[in-house]
């Protein structure tokens, strides 16, 4: 097999959609001569592809010079209005990441690479549009090449709703990707919300990198609760911990000074909001750090946090962070707002990785936790081992 990679976002970008989109190259690379196209540089140092070109366009993202915005500042109230325009039809085709200059650039140079080495297999990914919309136009092209069209998110999510006029993406998207042979989804719960989209939609689990080591048990002065990334707006917030740390507080089962709750992201602010009646003592909060740092907080954390959302008949919000968090081998505690997760429930019980706690299951969490702090407390670590054949199947 010869493909070609569509991927605006790749390492050494190190987002989840870039992260999503190289390991997916590794797999097209072993299957034959892999040929990527990206916006990023340096995506030629890959030793997995054949060529890798890089696209250098500009595009509103770059113009503007921002490249992250905070709850903060997506919850204000020119932002709040405009977001949900950004990556919406018709507006995307000037606002979305890539832009028009992208798309044109890229067809180009993904026209050129299939008739010079008759490539037969295109592969675009999403976030953001612009790889499917170049990959629609290859298809019309050269209707003989198997396309898979690749989602690492739902484009029009019920339920957290963050676009403009849901009922026009819908119609819009499917004739998007109508002719793709294949779309991927990353979990059976998102498969299921895009049923409608296509008859042909398989699930391919986001990667894990690395099996964890047989056990961790990492020394530390605290019990530490670690959580790196992200916040949502009235998604993906600790509140729960925070009430669950408060209850334990309050009946005098946690020593204050021998708890620490650690956030690292972009999110500093927001989540120092949800944190208002715990004492300032048990808090480490800072803004963004480095890929290695944020690792480094991970391998020594007695737990990771992790949060997510559901909704009936809504669940399989399985992020990135989750599979970062297997590799490390620590105990994940997930925290899913909402009615809970199967699909979640089943990966991490299954690899005996930690627990998962809906919004019911408040005197389960703090259960859960006093027990593993208390288990902590004995020797100043909490020791712990995965059920790594039960991840086996999740590697690269």
């Amino acid at each position: 097999m010869k493909a070609l990679q569509l991927a605006y976002f790749y390492l050494p970008n190190n987002s989840p959609g870039a992260r999503r989109a190289y390991y997916v190259g590794l797999e097209l690379a072993r299957a034959g001569d892999l040929y990527v196209l990206s916006s990023q540089e340096l995506v030629t140092k890959f030793d997995h592809a054949k060529e890798a070109i890089s696209v250098n366009a500009p595009d509103l993202r770059s113009l503007s010079g921002v490249k992250t915005v905070s709850v903060r500042t997506a919850k204000s109230t020119v932002v709040s209005r405009l977001l949900p325009l950004r990556q919406a039809f018709p507006f995307l085709f000037v606002t979305d990441d890539g832009g028009p200059v992208y798309r044109r650039k890229a067809y180009q140079e993904a026209c050129a690479l299939i008739e010079k080495h008759g490539i037969t297999t295109v592969f675009s990914s999403f976030r953001p549009w612009s790889d499917h919309l170049v990959a629609a136009r290859l298809k019309k092209r050269f209707p003989a090449i198997r396309w898979i069209a690749d989602f690492r998110d739902l484009p029009v999510d019920p339920v957290h709703q963050t676009i403009w006029w849901p009922s026009l993406q819908r119609w819009w998207g499917k004739r998007i990707i109508r002719s793709a042979d294949e779309v991927w989804m990353v979990s059976e719960g998102q498969r299921q919300q895009m049923s409608g989209w296509h008859p042909n939609i398989k699930v391919r689990y986001n990667a894990l990198a690395d099996l964890p080591p047989d056990r961790t048990a990492p020394l530390s002065q605290h019990f530490t609760i670690a959580y790196t990334g992200s916040l949502y707006p009235d998604m993906r917030t600790p509140e729960k911990l925070v009430a669950a740390l408060r209850s334990l507080l309050d009946a005098g089962r946690l020593d204050e000074n021998k708890v620490r709750l650690v956030y690292r992201g972009k999110d500093d602010s927001y989540f120092r909001s949800f944190t208002n009646g715990l004492p300032e003592c048990m808090l480490d909060v800072e803004s963004s750090i480095t890929a290695d740092a944020a690792k480094a907080i991970q391998a020594n954390a007695q737990l990771l946090l992790l949060l997510t959302w559901s909704a009936p008949g809504y669940y399989g919000v399985l992020t990135a962070k989750l599979w970062e968090y297997l590799s490390t081998g620590r105990p994940i505690l997930a925290l899913v707002k909402g009615p809970g997760d199967p699909e979640l429930k089943k990966i991490i019980e299954t690899a005996e990785a930690g627990a998962v706690f809906s919004d019911q299951e408040s005197a389960l969490l703090e259960k859960w936790l006093l027990e593993n702090y208390e288990k902590w407390l004995e020797a100043g670590t909490l020791p712990w081992s995965t059920n790594r054949l039960g991840l086996k199947q999740y590697l690269v």
